[in-house]
């Protein structure tokens, strides 16, 4: 980690699903620095969110 702010940033994650021609895709919420590679997913519920976010995250 570079130790720059990191941003919190809207993700869609796609996982094939083993032995299927299938996808399974889930939306998150990541912790992602600008300057390097570093992310990691976020715990728990954060409040405040915009709702524009908010419904995002519950889509399938």
């Amino acid at each position: 980690m570079c130790g720059d702010s990191m941003r919190l940033e809207p993700v869609e994650q796609i996982s094939r699903i083993a032995g299927t021609l299938q996808n399974s895709t889930r939306h998150v919420l990541e912790w992602r620095c600008p300057d390097c590679d570093y992310f990691e997913e976020v715990d728990g519920q954060i409040e405040g969110l915009p709702q524009e976010l908010e419904s995002w995250l519950k889509k399938k």
